[in-house]
Order: C-alpha cells, then structure tokens, then sequence
C-alpha cells in the first residue's frame, strides 16, 4: 500500500465523516451502531477480559462467570512503554494492569484459581488476541467469550477471524455511557468511535498490503 492510497483512502474516511456531521443524528447513530457487535450467550471454556477499561470489563466477565457461562475468566498482560517501566524501575510510578484485573476480579466474586494469567507482555488488540488464541490452542479450548467495551467490538470481531485459527470467539459487550446512540454528544465517546474507524482502517490497509 504506497503512501498515496493510505492517503486516499483517509481523505475518503474524512469526506464520509463530514457527510455524517451533515446528515446529523440518522447517520451518526449509524455509524456507532456498526461497531457494536454481541452475540447469543452460550457457554465457553473461558471468558476473556479484553485488556482496558478495568474495571468495567472485569465486573461484566465477572457477572457471566457468576451466572455459569465458563468455568474461568483470563486476562492478558498490557505492556508499558518505555518511559513508564524507567518509572517503575526507580520506584517512582507502579502500575501492574493484569495485576488490577486480578484484583478487580476477585472482588466481584471470581475465586483466583478460576482466573488465568498470560505471562507475555502485549501492546495492542491485535498482538493481545493472538496471544490468546494462542493459549486456547494449547488448552484445547474450543470456545471463548470475549468481553469488550461496545465501540471496540467490532474490531475484535475483526481481528479474531483473523488470527482465532477456529476458535469460537462470542462477543460479549460492557455497558456504558456511549450507549445511549448520542455517542456524539460526549467527547470521550466521539474520541471512541474514532478510534475504532481509525483502527478499522489501519486494519484494512494492512490487509491490502499484505494481498499485494
């Protein structure tokens, strides 16, 4: 992909966001509506707590894990750039985010044998599902619930088809604030949603580039 079609295709990304602020409400809740993606329940060998957002994810996993739908909830380890683990090193700052899952976990009520930890450090969506998929393999799992804030759904949907090898991945959405169709009106969640189109984007030109 040359540096001229990225750029096309962002100045097209742009034009229909402006075509949307145009059209107002009808399109705007439109697009909000194309990244939620929830599928039926049914039971799983484990549900995974996409990492961010804490706690809100964790209690939703927590609330399936109650009602019985899998048996364990595991959570993945964020990565921390490089200026942050300097922090950390001389004890300025600690931050352990897989830490705080736990945690959070437990205090809605997932025992800590029920909670599996991933040892290896990821960064982004895509490098956090692959690793997950990737522990499912090896446990023979054959299905997951992934449990992600609503405007992140269809983004995960996207990279699990992509790197799941399979794997059964059922979406599970937290809900929040941004749900309300108006996602518009709040700064946090126009920020959302055009991270994810930005995500999306960057997700298909990847794929375009790969094809060639």
């Amino acid at each position: 992909m040359t540096l001229r079609r990225a750029g096309a295709a962002l100045i097209v990304l742009l034009a229909l966001a402006g075509l949307a602020v145009l059209a107002h409400r009808p399109l705007l809740r439109a697009a909000g509506q194309v990244l939620v993606v929830e599928d039926p329940r049914e039971r799983a060998d484990a549900i995974v707590v996409v990492a961010g957002s804490t706690p809100s994810r964790e209690e939703t996993a927590a609330g399936l894990f109650r009602e019985g739908w899998a048996p364990r909830v595991l959570v993945s380890r964020q990565a921390v750039s490089g200026r942050v683990q300097r922090l950390i090193e001389m004890g300025v700052r600690r931050l352990d985010f897989q830490g705080e899952s736990v945690a959070a976990l437990e205090q809605y009520g997932v025992p800590r044998d029920a909670i599996v930890t991933l040892d290896e450090p990821v960064e982004i969506t895509e490098t956090e599902l692959r690793a997950v998929a990737a522990a499912a393999r090896d446990r023979g799992w054959q299905r997951l619930i992934l449990v992600t804030t609503q405007f992140h759904a269809r983004r995960v949907h996207v990279i699990w088809r992509r790197e799941s090898g399979g794997i059964e991945g059922r979406l599970a959405v937290v809900p929040d604030e941004c749900g309300d169709g108006a996602w518009w009106r709040r700064r946090r969640c126009s920020e959302a949603v055009l991270h994810e189109y930005l995500g999306l984007l960057a997700l298909y030109l990847h794929v375009s580039s790969l094809m060639r």
